[in-house]
């Protein structure tokens, strides 16, 4: 575990799980998605730093649920639709029913 990316992280960002059992890369996605919804922009930034964008992205992309603003915002980031993000899918289709 990379212990040094991970005390640069809030705990308040792991209010519900053991955030010393977090494995960086094992619980990858987690972790990503957990940042990107609810971290500081510095958070967010050390983030992107530690994976790469190409794995920020493919995770965000294939994540089941983000709120409209992340997924608002990381569209702009990697110049796409709202409509590539499965999180987009999904809402509509609850929306829609």
């Amino acid at each position: 575990m990379d212990k040094q990316f991970m005390d640069q992280l809030s705990s308040s960002i792991f209010w519900d799980v053991d955030q010393r059992s977090i494995d960086p890369e094992t619980n990858a996605t987690f972790l990503i998605i957990r940042v990107m919804e609810r971290g500081t922009s510095q958070e967010v930034r050390t983030t992107w730093s530690y994976y790469g964008a190409a794995r920020i992205k493919d995770t965000l992309l294939n994540a089941p649920y983000l709120s409209p603003k992340t997924i608002a915002f990381f569209a702009n980031q990697f110049g796409l639709k709202r409509e590539a993000f499965r999180a987009h899918k999904r809402a509509n289709h609850w929306t829609q029913q």
